[in-house]
């Protein structure tokens, strides 16, 4: 089903939802919009829990949630290092929070947890090359989970005017991740207005409408959706370079997370995947499937 976005202006009543979405605003309209660690990882596990009612991947959303409640204690520490060093730390702090997880997920912690650092970075290193089959699969959301504390807590200590928009659109302005998604959000600073979200350290910043954030055509760029699906969750396909991003319009829903919601959209992937789409950027909880 193709569709465009809606350029409605927000109602009042959704004036909150950028607090809610755990970001700060710099100046009006800002380029770059940085993470609220203590609504955000608590905001993001409401969100799956939300949607692991009924849903086909509800333990997996489940099992997610209780990463970002972890994260959410853990966020809360100070950080003695650089992000680039620091989160190991924080995977010990994370594993130490965590219980009752899936068999496989508890063997992963038992056996990170007794895991040289050495060995821990390596695996992270493996991951973010795209060679996540050299590693225990069900260790790497708890990899992932303690880097996003890391860098989460790191980009919240920036100042948001300080902080330079990147010059390739699909890099992000603090940690050099790739964006897990777009949203349109809405707001008296932004409404209207298309940020790029980082799923690892929770930066937004700007990027204008309907042009690829890959190749910057815009021209024939088509709106696809799941038929009888959330009409707020859309993947954004350039006809051009072939490339997709997933976007989720806020007024839809205010309660979208980019995160939460990319994984519970994951049948939005397979279409433009089967259509010849490819995805641009990542789920941090999904690099089994990039292996």
């Amino acid at each position: 089903m193709t569709q465009s976005p809606t350029d409605r202006p927000p109602s009042p009543e959704m004036e909150a939802a950028i607090a809610r979405a755990g970001l700060v605003p710099g100046r009006s309209p800002s380029p770059v919009l940085l993470p609220r660690p203590d609504r955000l990882f608590a905001g993001r596990a409401r969100r799956l829990r939300t949607l692991a009612g009924g849903h086909s991947l509800a333990d997996w959303l489940r099992f997610v949630a209780s990463l970002s409640e972890a994260s959410a204690g853990v966020v809360a520490g100070p950080a003695t290092h650089a992000p680039d060093r620091q989160w190991t730390e924080d995977l010990r702090a994370l594993l130490d929070r965590l219980s009752g997880l899936p068999p496989a997920a508890a063997v992963a912690c038992d056996s990170l947890k007794a895991a040289p650092e050495r060995d821990i970075r390596a695996m992270a290193t493996h991951i973010r090359h795209g060679h996540a089959a050299e590693v225990d699969l069900a260790a790497a959301p708890l990899l992932a989970a303690a880097r996003q504390v890391a860098w989460t807590r790191h980009a919240a200590g920036l100042d948001a005017t300080a902080v330079t928009p990147p010059a390739t659109a699909t890099v992000c302005p603090v940690c050099g991740e790739a964006p897990v998604a777009g949203m349109i959000h809405i707001g008296a600073t932004s409404g209207g207005l298309r940020y790029l979200h980082c799923g690892c350290c929770g930066t937004a910043w700007h990027h204008v409408r309907a042009v690829c954030v890959a190749c910057g055509n815009g021209k024939g760029i088509d709106y696809r959706m799941i038929e009888g699906g959330n009409d707020g969750v859309r993947a954004e396909c350039c006809p051009t370079c072939k490339n997709a991003l997933k976007l989720f319009l806020l007024e839809k829903d205010p309660d979208f997370d980019p995160v939460a919601d990319d994984l519970a959209s994951l049948p939005l992937d397979i279409l433009v995947g089967e259509d010849g789409f490819t995805r641009i950027g990542g789920n941090p909880f999904l690099v089994m499937a990039a292996a």
